[in-house]
């Protein structure tokens, strides 16, 4: 039944809103936000009965709010403010567990969707904060409500920030809501892209109106806008189908994780179309003209700029806090408070340096004395040698063992040889297929060759700890044994190889591996960009390793992607006959993540991957936890976990008001493993990093 309504005189107002959010490139030139308030306040005409606002709709940037309410107040037009909140956007998480299988992002599935599909799988992670930030239907609701607590208003247009209403135009939408408003609560009004704004100031005739509408609502309209879809998903489309408008556009299948539609609105069929809307250049002249292709490159980098910006928005928080000379691996305060303990002459401490000491003297007397060290090539051996000459530089203080940790340095990352062997990839088709695969992103333009690293087998790419190697160049850049240029040439190894490990075959395989191997490399990737200051980068795979959880283990602590490995020397040098494959591995595994834990804990960045719980109901605590105490019992097996069983109590102090069983339960039999001195020794096969009770556990 359709409602009327009278024309009472008190409720005769149109309120025109501008909802005005974020510039989005490169969906958006940067600036033409500005650019286009500026055109509409200095053209637009002003029409009867009508009072214009502008929505600040979540400006994160203060400055640029600042610059748009001056420019506002220059043309004394009245605005409303939705903050943007930095607290509340912290607490929103990435939307992780609602695919069809665990670690969706590295599977099969997903490898073999389009580029736009699985733009579309990555926008739908950041649901919850795109829904805040952009905030597209809230800023539209909030319009509404406004409006209707005015006295006068009768219609009101919740309009995109963007649009330009002509004389011509508005004179039509008045006339059609003067005529069938009576009975009619919703208007929908065609639009139309402009590919030079001044085209409007000198021609206003009936445009051609091929683009989705906007929607004027009588005051007492009962429909608002779907907060749930958020920007880029339909967002205003989702109401125009509920009214029944736009039906055609309905087709398009819908993904089991998405939100649905509503139901079609009681008022369904209630609704006019009425005049027409320009909608100002967006800067970006392939996008706005009126043919398939160019809609379709508008929806990809709508897609796009999304993420880019809301990753801009995590960058930036996160840089507040986020230094990359930091260690990554080593706790400095732990580190101090040895060397304190060292320096005041304390048994445990003094055993473990003097130990220390005599790895370093044989390094200094082996390695660092041969005009070519041995094992120029083997990552590992390298990174093994330089964290104990660092530690024992730092340590016991003798600048003999930093000048030589330095010199292997500049000759392993400098001086290296290519090997043979190393195919390259010529193939562009390749190349466009591996470009969105792992943590890279999809893009439309056609990937570029990745970084070429001959110098080193794939195989020692992919087995060698880099973490502490980077560690120790951040402390012998402190400790003046590396010069700032051979820090800055560094970093820049660094950063191709982050390229290569991201880009490469080898490095999409490694990151697509369930198990410890894709574990490992998370591991080593976010060390690498941690330390190449590609913060980005580091956010989205300390983000996004929390989708392996699910995928490795199961509720109860138990690891059935291990059970099928059996080859013990790919990860490592566990040979130990008197321990089972999958039980090593599992260690391994656990291992790794107890170290990717700390290192992202070091960092300041990221959600919290000990305490995550994956939708099967998995979590890395309890399964350190359930592995710990399985093997407890197994003389062969402990000596293995003595470095996870040190390094999960040092973790729990974290949580100062949670896992109190579990803290307990470790204070009571974390010497049952055994002390850091067991362990600690050249023949340590536990592949932990050397001597990691001097700073990371």
């Amino acid at each position: 039944m359709v409602t009327q309504i009278s024309n009472l005189p008190q409720r005769n107002q149109i309120i025109l809103y501008r909802i005005i959010g974020n510039d989005l490139p490169p969906r958006h030139k940067e600036g033409q936000t500005l650019s286009n308030l500026r055109f509409i306040l200095e053209h637009e005409p002003e029409f009867p009965n009508t009072r214009k606002l502008f929505v600040l709709n979540r400006i994160a940037d203060a400055a640029n709010e600042a610059t748009i309410i001056h420019l506002l107040n220059e043309y004394q037009m009245e605005y409303l403010q939705i903050p943007f909140v930095e607290h509340e956007y912290q607490q929103l998480d990435f939307r992780l567990e609602d695919f069809p299988e665990p670690d969706f992002l590295h599977s099969n599935h997903y490898r073999r969707y389009s580029k736009v599909s699985k733009l579309r799988v990555l926008d739908y992670t950041y649901h919850d904060k795109n829904v805040y930030a952009m905030n597209n239907n809230g800023g539209r609701n909030t319009a509404l409500y406004h409006a209707r607590s005015i006295p006068g208003a009768r219609w009101i247009m919740p309009f995109d920030g963007n649009c330009y209403l002509s004389n011509n135009g508005f004179q039509e939408i008045k006339k059609q809501l003067d005529q069938y408003g009576h009975n009619t609560k919703y208007f929908v009004i065609p639009m139309t892209r402009l590919l030079n704004n001044t085209e409007l100031l000198n021609v206003d005739e009936r445009p051609t109106t091929p683009e989705e509408p906007q929607i004027v609502l009588r005051f007492d309209a009962t429909e608002e806008y779907n907060i749930n879809m958020r920007y880029g998903r339909r967002s205003k489309l989702e109401l125009l189908w509920r009214l029944g408008a736009l039906e055609n556009r309905r087709l398009k299948a819908v993904v089991p994780w998405e939100q649905l539609e509503r139901p079609y609105s009681k008022d369904k069929g209630n609704f006019r179309i009425a005049g027409w809307v320009f909608r100002l250049f967006s800067g970006n002249q392939q996008q706005e003209e009126n043919r398939k292709q160019a809609s379709s490159i508008r929806a990809f980098n709508r897609l796009l700029a999304i993420q880019s910006y809301l990753d801009s928005l995590d960058e930036s928080i996160a840089r507040r806090t986020f230094r990359q000379e930091k260690l990554f691996l080593y706790d400095e305060d732990a580190m101090a408070h040895w060397r304190y303990q060292f320096w005041s002459e304390e048994p445990e401490a003094t055993a473990m340096v003097l130990r220390l000491q005599r790895q370093a003297e044989k390094i200094l007397q082996g390695a660092c004395a041969a005009t070519r060290p041995p094992g120029t090539h083997d990552l590992n051996g390298l990174s093994h040698h330089v964290t104990i000459l660092t530690l024992a530089r730092y340590f016991v203080g003798e600048d003999a063992y930093g000048q030589c940790a330095a010199g292997l340095i500049r000759r392993g990352l400098f001086e290296v040889q290519p090997q043979q062997g190393a195919i390259p990839i010529n193939s562009p088709h390749m190349l466009d297929f591996l470009s969105d695969q792992g943590y890279a992103f999809p893009t439309l333009s056609h990937a570029s060759t990745p970084a070429k690293m001959l110098d080193y087998n794939v195989s020692d790419l992919a087995r060698s700890d880099l973490s502490t190697l980077l560690d120790s160049v951040r402390l012998l850049t402190r400790m003046q044994a590396l010069t700032h240029k051979d820090y800055l040439e560094i970093q820049s190894v660094v950063a191709t190889l982050v390229d290569y490990l991201v880009t490469s075959p080898t490095g999409i395989h490694l990151a697509q591996m369930n198990d410890h191997r894709g574990t490992y490399y998370d591991l080593q990737i976010t060390a690498l960009a941690a330390f190449a200051d590609d913060v980005r980068l580091l956010l989205r795979v300390a983000n996004r390793c929390r989708m392996r959880i699910g995928k490795q283990f199961d509720a109860d602590g138990s690891q059935p992607r291990q059970h099928g490995i059996v080859n013990l020397a790919t990860f490592g040098n566990v040979s130990d006959g008197n321990i089972l494959p999958t039980a090593a591995h599992e260690s391994l595994n656990l291992l790794y993540w107890t170290l990717l834990t700390r290192g992202i804990q070091n960092a300041g960045l990221g959600k919290d991957i000990w305490n995550y719980r994956a939708k099967n109901g998995a979590q890395i605590s309890h399964a350190v936890m359930t592995h710990l105490k399985a093997n407890l019992p197994n003389a062969s097996s402990r000596m293995r976990l003595i470095p996870l069983a040190h390094m999960a109590r040092f973790i729990l102090t974290r949580y100062p008001n949670e896992f109190d069983e579990d803290k307990n339960w470790l204070s009571q039999h974390v010497l049952d493993f055994g002390t850091a001195l067991d362990e600690t020794g050249e023949n340590s096969e536990t592949n932990a990093p050397p001597f990691w009770a001097l700073g990371i556990a």
